[in-house]
C-alpha cells in the first residue's frame, strides 16, 4: 500500500518544487477596479485575466519576464522571480487606438464588428451553412475536491477511506459520441461509449445535463438549468455593450472582443471575450465567465477548415465552483452533494440541503470534437435526440484508448478512484434509484412501491380518504408488476379497492399488456385521458370540494405502446357498472336508467414533436419538454357487448403550449376541446373543471387553485355534450425581493363555451355554456416556499348579481425540486 502512495507523494513534490504559481490581479490604478481580460505575456506563453481581474499562470524559470497590456491602458513590462507568489498590478490609463482596426464607423467599432458577424452568421454558424456533418466526440465529466489529491499524497499514513468520505462529493464519468447534424432533424447524438465510476447500472441522467454548448452562435444556449443570452443573437446589443481589446497576430488575425451584460438582473448574460476572424467575422475562440451565486468559466476553441471557409467548435472546457451564493456542485438535484447548482435559490433548496459548500469544490467538463466530417452524408436514424448503443456500457479498454483525445492524468486516476469508493461507501447509487421513485409520486420499501398519492386524501362525499397502493419493482420480476391499492371512507364508510397486474412484453417500446379491476368512485362529467396524465401530486385542489360521484366496477384490459420517441398510446378495453350515489337517472326510450352498463373501447395518445428524448437500450427517456404537446382520446360505447346498455363516441383533444424568454418571463396556452355525441349519459359527459364551492361569502369558499380549473365556476353547475376550453397565463420575471424569496406574478385569462343537445334526457336541472363563460385571475405565486395568493372574477354572460358571488380568493402551491 505504501508504495504507490509514496510513488504519488514523489511525483506532486518534484512538480511542486520544478514549478511555482503566481497568482495576481490587474486593476485601474486610479478607481481601483479589475480589469477584466487583460493579455498576460510571459516567455512564449499568453494568457487573460479573469472579470475580476485575478489570474494564476504557472512559472517553470527561477525569473520570468512579464508584459500586462490592456487596451486604453500603459503597457507594463517587469521580471518576477520564481519565488514570488502574489502580485498586484496597477495599469495607468491612457488615449490609444488601435490601427489594425480598419472599419470605417463613426459608430462604436466593437458594435460594428459585432454587426458584420451577426450578419454573417449564416456563412459562419456551422448549422445554418451546412446541409449536413458528423464528427465525433470525447466528454469527461468530474465533481472532485482540488485539495482531495494532495492532501492523499502529503500523507502516506492517514489511507483510511474516511479521507475518501469526508471529501465533499467526487464524480467521474467519460463518454465516446458521434454528432449528427442535419437541417430536418437538428443535432442528434449516438453514445458509443459511457463509462460512470462507481456505479454498477449506467447513469444515463448524466446524459441528459445541458453542459456543453454546440457554439455561440445560438440565440441563446443552456448550462444545467439556466438559459444564457448569446453574444451574437439578433438582441445582442440590447442585452450587451462590446469593447475592441485587441488584435491577434496569428495567421489568421482575429478582433479580440470585450462583451459585458447590460441586464443581467433581467435577462442572464455572461461576461468575456470573442476572438472574431478579421476576415469572416466567424468565431475563433470564446472565453466566458460568470461570477456569483456559482464561479463559472467556458473556453471554447474552433478549427479552421479552409475548403469550407468556415471555423467548426473543436474543444470545449466549463468549470463550475461554488460562489457568493453557498450552493454546492450537485449532478443529481443534492444526490451526490447538497444543494443544487443555477437554480434559483428558496426556502425550501436551504432546508433539503442544509449546510455551506466546500470552497476546494470544483465541476470540470473538458469536451473534444475530432473525425469532423462536414459534409458527410451519414445519419443517425432515431426519432431520439440521444441514442445510446447496446454495447456503449461494456466497451474494452482497447477502445478507450483509441478514442480518449488526451491522457488521463495522475489527479483524473485519483478523482476516479476516490468516485468509486464515495458512491459506494455512501450507497449513492441506491439514493439516486431511491430519488426517481419519490418523483413519480412512490416509497420504495424492498420489492413494493408505496403509492404516495393513496395513503391520505379529502373530499366532501367520502371524509377523509385513507388507504395504501402502490406496485412491485423489478426486485420481484423485470417481466411484469403487480398493482393495486385499498382505501376507506370515514364518512362514506365503504371500502374502495383495485387490483391489477402489467406484464412487459417490451421494455424498450414500452409495450404492456394491463388487467385491472377497480371498485371506486368517479366524480361526474370528468374526463380522464389515459395517456399525458399524472396521477400523483402533492396537493389535488379540485378533490377536496367534490360532492358528485358515481361508483363503479370496472373491468379493464389495455396495452400501451410507444411508436417512435414522440408518441405513446394506450389501447383499452372496459366493462363497467355503474351506480349512482346521489338521486339521478338517465332517461331514454321512455326508461330511466339510475343503474347501467357500459362497454367501452377507448383509443388515447400522447405526441411531444418538440420535445427531447434520450433513449437507452431498456426505456425512452424525456429529456425536454418541448412545446406544443398533444394528447388526445376517443372512447366508443357499444350497446349489446357485455350487456352494455348505450351507444355512444366520446373525444377529446387537449393541446398546451408554453413559451419561455431569457427574462425569466413565461407564457402558458391551454386549449382543450370535447365533444359526445349518442347516448351518453350525465356521468360521462364534460364539466369544465369547476373550482367554486357553492356557499355564501368569499371566506367560505376560500380554496386551492388548480392549474387549469375555472376558479370561480361553482361545481355542478354546468355540464356539456360538446365544449371548448381556453386557458392563458402570463408569469412576469420573478420579483427580487430577497435571493430567498422571489414571487412571481401571473395574471390569467379563462374562457369555455359548450352546450347540450339532449338536457330533457337528465333528471337533474344544470345550465349549458351557450353564451361563453369568462374569467380573469391575478396570482403572486411562490411567496414562500410554495405556497401564493391568487384571486378571480366572473364576468360576461353568467355573471351573477353581487360581487362576492363572482369573486374567489384562492391559495396558490407550485413546487419545484
Amino acid at each position: 500500500m505504501r508504495s504507490p502512495l509514496l510513488l504519488i507523494f514523489l511525483f506532486f513534490s518534484f512538480n511542486v518544487f520544478a514549478q511555482q504559481n503566481l497568482r495576481g490581479r490587474i486593476v485601474n490604478e486610479q478607481t481601483g477596479d479589475p480589469l477584466a481580460y487583460a493579455k498576460i505575456t510571459y516567455g512564449d506563453k499568453e494568457d487573460l485575466s479573469k472579470i475580476d481581474g485575478s489570474f494564476s499562470i504557472t512559472l517553470t524559470k527561477n525569473e520570468t519576464q512579464l508584459s500586462i497590456s490592456y487596451v486604453g491602458f500603459e503597457t507594463q513590462n517587469f521580471k518576477v522571480s520564481k519565488d514570488v507568489e502574489f502580485v498586484r498590478i496597477k495599469l495607468t490609463p491612457k488615449i490609444e487606438s488601435l490601427a489594425t482596426v480598419t472599419i470605417s464607423s463613426e459608430k462604436n467599432k466593437a458594435n460594428a464588428i459585432i454587426e458584420k458577424a451577426i450578419a454573417r452568421k449564416p456563412e459562419n454558424d456551422p448549422e445554418e451553412k451546412l446541409q449536413k456533418f458528423n464528427f465525433k466526440n470525447y466528454n469527461k465529466f468530474i465533481v472532485d475536491n482540488e485539495t482531495a489529491a494532495l492532501e492523499m499524497a502529503s500523507d502516506s499514513t492517514n489511507l483510511e477511506i474516511g479521507t475518501i468520505i469526508n471529501s465533499a462529493a467526487s464524480y467521474f464519468s467519460e463518454k465516446v459520441s458521434r454528432f449528427y447534424f442535419s437541417q430536418a432533424d437538428g443535432l442528434k447524438e449516438e453514445v458509443q461509449a459511457l463509462k460512470t465510476a462507481g456505479f454498477e447500472d449506467p447513469v444515463y441522467e448524466i446524459l441528459s445535463l445541458s453542459v456543453n454548448p454546440f457554439s455561440l452562435y445560438d440565440k441563446d444556449f443552456r448550462i444545467f438549468e439556466t438559459d444564457y443570452a448569446a453574444p451574437l443573437q439578433n438582441s445582442a446589443f440590447r442585452n450587451y455593450s462590446f469593447k475592441i481589446l485587441d488584435t491577434t497576430t496569428t495567421s489568421r488575425p482575429a478582433y479580440v472582443i470585450y462583451f459585458k451584460p447590460k441586464r443581467q438582473r433581467a435577462v442572464a448574460g455572461l461576461e468575456g471575450v470573442l476572438y472574431l476572424d478579421t476576415k469572416t467575422y466567424a468565431i475563433q475562440q470564446t472565453k466566458a465567465q460568470l461570477l456569483g451565486a456559482i464561479k463559472l468559466e467556458i473556453d471554447q476553441e474552433y478549427k479552421y477548415f479552409p475548403d469550407e471557409n468556415l471555423w467548426f467548435p473543436k474543444t470545449q472546457k466549463i468549470t463550475i465552483r461554488p460562489g457568493n451564493g453557498d450552493q454546492a456542485i450537485s449532478v443529481f438535484g443534492g444526490v451526490i452533494s447538497t444543494g443544487t447548482l443555477q437554480k434559483k435559490e428558496s426556502i425550501l433548496n436551504n432546508i433539503l440541503a442544509p449546510g455551506r459548500s466546500d470552497p476546494n469544490l470544483f465541476l470540470n467538463v473538458t469536451s473534444t470534437n475530432f473525425d469532423i466530417q462536414l459534409n458527410s452524408e451519414e445519419s443517425l436514424e432515431s426519432s431520439a435526440e440521444i441514442l445510446v448503443k447496446t454495447d456503449a456500457n461494456s466497451r474494452e479498454d482497447l477502445f478507450w484508448k483509441e478514442n480518449r483525445t488526451e491522457i488521463l492524468s495522475t489527479q483524473n486516476k485519483l478523482s476516479r478512484q476516490r468516485a468509486e469508493r464515495l458512491i459506494k461507501e455512501k450507497e449513492v447509487e441506491e439514493k439516486i434509484s431511491f430519488q426517481k421513485s419519490i418523483a413519480t409520486g412512490y416509497y420504495p420499501v424492498g420489492f413494493w412501491d408505496f403509492d404516495l398519492g393513496k395513503f391520505f386524501k379529502f373530499n366532501n362525499y367520502e371524509g377523509i380518504r385513507l388507504g395504501f397502493g402502490g406496485k412491485t419493482n423489478e426486485q420481484l420480476s423485470k417481466k411484469f408488476s403487480l398493482n393495486g391499492y385499498l382505501v376507506y371512507g370515514t364518512k362514506d364508510e365503504v371500502f374502495k379497492y383495485n387490483l391489477g397486474t402489467s406484464i412487459h412484453l417490451n421494455k424498450t417500446t414500452e409495450t404492456d399488456l394491463k388487467f385491472n379491476y377497480t371498485r371506486d368512485i368517479v366524480e361526474t362529467g370528468s374526463f380522464n385521458y389515459l395517456q399525458g396524465k399524472n396521477d400523483f401530486s402533492i396537493i389535488e385542489p379540485r378533490f377536496v370540494n367534490i360532492n358528485f360521484f358515481y361508483e363503479h366496477r370496472t373491468l379493464s384490459s389495455g396495452l400501451t405502446h410507444r411508436f417512435g420517441s414522440n408518441f405513446k398510446t394506450e389501447l383499452r378495453l372496459s366493462k363497467s357498472n355503474i351506480y349512482q350515489i346521489r338521486d339521478y337517472s338517465f332517461l331514454l326510450n321512455g326508461q330511466e336508467f339510475s343503474k347501467y352498463t357500459l362497454s367501452e373501447a377507448t383509443f388515447s395518445f400522447l405526441w411531444r414533436p418538440f420535445a427531447k428524448f434520450l433513449k437507452t437500450p431498456n426505456a425512452t427517456k424525456l429529456i425536454e419538454k418541448g412545446y406544443p404537446k398533444f394528447t388526445g382520446q376517443i372512447t366508443k360505447g357499444i350497446s349489446g357487448i357485455g350487456g352494455s346498455d348505450f351507444d355512444y363516441t366520446k373525444f377529446g383533444l387537449l393541446v398546451e403550449h408554453e413559451i419561455k424568454r431569457l427574462n425569466q418571463s413565461r407564457t402558458e396556452i391551454i386549449l382543450e376541446g370535447n365533444y359526445a355525441t349518442g347516448e351518453v349519459p350525465l356521468t360521462h359527459l364534460f364539466h369544465s373543471l369547476p373550482n367554486s364551492p357553492r356557499r355564501k361569502g368569499i371566506l367560505r369558499r376560500f380554496s386551492v387553485a388548480g392549474r387549469r380549473s375555472f376558479e370561480t365556476m361553482f361545481y355542478n353547475e354546468f355540464f356539456s355534450d360538446k365544449q371548448a376550453m381556453l386557458h392563458i397565463k402570463h408569469q412576469l420575471r420573478p420579483i427580487n425581493i430577497h435571493r430567498l424569496i422571489q414571487p412571481e406574478l401571473v395574471f390569467i385569462s379563462r374562457h369555455a363555451i359548450g352546450d347540450i343537445s339532449h338536457p330533457e334526457r337528465h333528471s337533474i336541472p344544470f345550465k349549458s355554456l351557450e353564451q361563453g363563460y369568462h374569467e380573469f385571475g391575478i396570482e403572486l405565486q411562490k411567496i414562500l416556499v410554495g405556497f401564493g395568493l391568487g384571486a378571480a372574477y366572473r364576468y360576461g354572460p353568467y355573471s351573477l348579481p353581487t360581487f362576492d358571488e363572482n369573486f374567489a380568493f384562492k391559495f396558490t402551491f407550485h413546487l419545484d425540486i
